[in-house]
């Protein structure tokens, strides 16, 4: 790999980090809302669709760092990955 191909890649993966730091902030933002919420005695709907809303960005999140710092399976096991985290996503 020559230099400017790996300040390229390092560049690349700067602009991955900082797209994952965007949702680990939004899903702690998620939390603190709802966590206001509940003091004040918010209707339990509006509580439970940010606590909803952060689970699905932290699942979103840990996809998005496993495929990036491991890779997709070649072998097509990514597909029944994602099947099992939509499934795990509905249960919650």
């Amino acid at each position: 790999m020559t230099a400017a191909e790996q300040r390229r890649d390092e560049e690349h993966f700067r602009k991955v980090e900082g797209a994952m730091l965007h949702v680990e902030d939004a899903a702690r933002r998620l939390d603190e809302a709802a966590r206001d919420l509940k003091k004040e005695a918010a209707a339990a709907h509006l509580v439970a669709a940010l606590e909803t809303a952060a689970g699905a960005l932290r699942a979103d999140h840990s996809r998005l760092v496993k495929s990036v710092y491991w890779g997709a399976p070649a072998d097509g096991q990514g597909e029944l990955i994602a099947a099992a985290d939509q499934q795990q996503r509905l249960a919650s």
